[in-house]
């Protein structure tokens, strides 16, 4: 049984895609996570946090083994993050416990949840800047292109390595600015944007962009795709007010970050779809 027309076998057809759609499953997010954690006891190795040799059995590990995303639903349930059970099952997946000592060496569960969220956003944005560029020559979407432009200010301050680590001191800011040449991630900025500020201000460029897509659409003959396109732009929009909307509680704005945010994405994902379509 399916839960959104998104992945619906019969409703996919219109509002379903299956290359947005990889990027928000579980196995990317983990498969993010491990090569977060990896790449993080990298550079510890180097800078001499950890045990050098420790660090690239960790890395060259977490390239390697495979953790089910299943097998981390009970220590969500416990701790309300996958990271802590991640953490545990990589290291028992590697069978060398004298390494696993050192996976996720000084760092918080934040720090992996964010940095993973942002390898996988980069690879979304890159996707969003081919079908944006796809679609810059037809006249009919000229409108597309202040949208356009607000993207590539966006992704500057959005796909930033997050690492504040346990310590906030010296050594994770070191360990911040190797992580981000080796993740091949900008530093954080001075001052720098918070991760939930970065995510709304994302978010709300792509629901700029369905709503571009809707408007410049009535000047194309009534379809099935003018009519997602105007259901992709109110749905964004909807969306979007959630990440908005302002709560004391940190806990509740990530909880809905996760339950809004891939459903945007994969929303934006479908306007540009449906827009190629017509004009092809």
């Amino acid at each position: 049984m399916t839960f959104s027309p998104f992945d619906s076998p019969i409703y996919s057809t219109i509002y379903g895609d299956t290359e947005v759609r990889a990027l928000f499953t579980d196995s990317a997010e983990v498969r993010a996570m491990l090569l977060v954690e990896g790449t993080l006891a990298k550079v510890q190795g180097e800078l001499g946090l950890i045990p050098l040799d420790s660090a690239l059995y960790i890395h060259r590990a977490s390239m390697e083994v495979q953790v089910d995303p299943a097998g981390l639903a009970a220590g969500m349930a416990k701790t309300g993050s996958p990271v802590p059970a991640m953490v545990a099952a990589f290291g028992r997946a590697m069978e060398a416990p004298d390494h696993a000592k050192y996976i996720h060496w000084g760092a918080r569960s934040q720090d992996i949840l964010d940095t993973a969220l942002v390898l996988r956003l980069r690879q979304y944005v890159r996707l969003l800047n081919t079908r944006l560029e796809a679609l810059s020559g037809p006249r009919q979407f000229a409108e597309l292109e202040a949208a356009h432009q607000k993207l590539q200010t966006v992704q500057t301050r959005l796909l930033v390595v997050r690492f504040i680590g346990i310590s906030g001191g010296a050594d994770s800011t070191e360990v911040e600015l190797a992580l981000a040449a080796a993740l091949k991630l900008s530093a954080p900025t001075d001052p720098p944007i918070s991760a939930r500020e970065a995510i709304v201000e994302f978010a709300s460029v792509i629901s700029e962009i369905t709503a571009a897509l809707a408007k410049n659409a009535q000047s194309f003959p009534a379809s099935i795709q003018s009519e997602v396109l105007a259901t992709m732009a109110i749905f964004t929009a909807s969306q979007l007010s959630l990440l908005q909307s302002a709560h004391p509680q940190n806990t509740v704005m990530l909880a809905l970050e996760k339950l809004a945010l891939a459903q945007i994405c994969i929303a934006g994902g479908v306007a540009l779809k449906h827009a190629q379509t017509m004009t092809d």
